[in-house]
């Protein structure tokens, strides 16, 4: 089990696919009436004087105004953006609708929407939230990845698979990944290219990724072992689309896997083998760290339950509870609570 978390993740893929939009009324010009044999071919309202040929000149057809259609009092309904293609493809992803449900082995440390393994070839399926029409599935080479709807926006998030073009699996390269905003209209409102905002070429990974209140959050997480990247990794980003700028990024080591927003604060989680595990309280205005918490081994997925409860997965699904103490002040805790947690709720704030 511990070999498996040196790898770092799964693998996933791409699927290459057209999407055509269907046109709204009045797309099409109308078409003239064709006349029938025998039939004289409709002319204008105006009536013509025969035109005069000359006998060594080629005959040309003569034009004709085509008669004037009324416009229907009842026009048809424009097509419906939100309603999702039966199957569509594009790489070696595909999408149902509805998506198909996870499979048992699906997990790890990326946080993700399709099932199967990342390299180039490799077939994938969404097993994520139902994709729009408009939401594209390929960016360049990079493939759809992770859908979140955000109020009455959606992010998409791209990854590209190994063998693809920038990253190999079990090489150092970063790979490439792309981040956009749709808006409920299926208007795009911004799109960034992710690696170019990592802090280095090599040894990172985005491994989650959420947006909120107009901040789009990201990991720089190490690849593998912290030693590969001389500990320069497992950052956690801040980034504005809208000024183009990076607003803060955290001291090294502080999340790989998945994070949770949750009002002024980011939970989030770093440990690896031979490594010391702990959770994380960041403030969301400036990435500093408020409190933290050792934990046996890795913090794998964070929820919160209707009783307010933390649960923290730890590898390989040990179960750990936290209250979520002053979290409306500057001085938020986390402390270790036995209690039986209800329903989970929310995995996203």
């Amino acid at each position: 089990m511990e070999i498996s978390r040196a790898i770092g993740v799964g693998l996933c893929g791409l699927v290459v696919w057209g999407c055509t939009k269907a046109s709204g009324p009045g797309s099409t010009p109308p078409l003239a009436p064709v006349a029938q044999p025998g039939e004289p071919v409709a002319s204008s309202s105006t009536p013509r004087e025969p035109a005069s040929h000359d006998p060594s000149e080629s005959a040309t057809a003569q034009s004709v105004d085509p008669p004037a259609i009324a416009e229907s009092p009842h026009p048809q309904p424009k097509p419906n953006p939100y309603v999702a293609p039966p199957i569509r493809t594009a790489g070696d992803l595909t999408v149902h609708a509805p998506p198909h449900e996870p499979g048992e082995r699906f997990g790890g440390r990326l946080r993700t929407h399709v099932d199967g393994a990342l390299s180039k070839g490799s077939p994938r399926t969404w097993v994520g939230p139902q994709v729009p029409g408009f939401v594209v599935l390929l960016e360049d080479t990079m493939e759809l990845f992770l859908l979140d709807r955000v109020g009455d926006e959606f992010m998409a998030f791209y990854r590209e698979p190994y063998g693809a073009g920038s990253c190999e699996a079990g090489g150092t390269s970063n790979c490439r990944y792309y981040a956009r905003l749709y808006d409920i209209e299926g208007h795009e409102l911004w799109g960034v290219a992710l690696h170019e905002l990592l802090s280095a070429s090599t040894q990172l990974e985005i491994q989650d990724v959420r947006y909120a209140d107009g901040t789009l959050y990201f990991n720089e997480a190490c690849q593998s072992y912290s030693s590969g990247a001389k500990g320069k990794c497992s950052y956690l980003v801040a980034y504005d689309p809208q000024a183009k700028e990076i607003r803060w990024r955290t001291k090294n080591l502080v999340s790989n896997g998945e994070f949770l927003i949750h009002g002024d604060y980011i939970v989030a989680g770093y440990g690896f083998t031979g490594e010391r595990d702990f959770v994380y309280v960041v403030s969301r205005a400036n990435g500093s760290i408020v409190h933290k918490v050792s934990v046996p081994k890795s913090a794998e997925t964070f929820a919160i339950g209707d009783d307010g409860l933390l649960e923290v997965r730890i590898y390989p699904g040990t179960l750990k509870l936290f209250e979520m103490r002053g979290w409306d002040t500057s001085h938020p805790k986390l402390v270790a609570t036995t209690r039986k947690p209800s329903r989970i709720q929310t995995v996203t704030r």
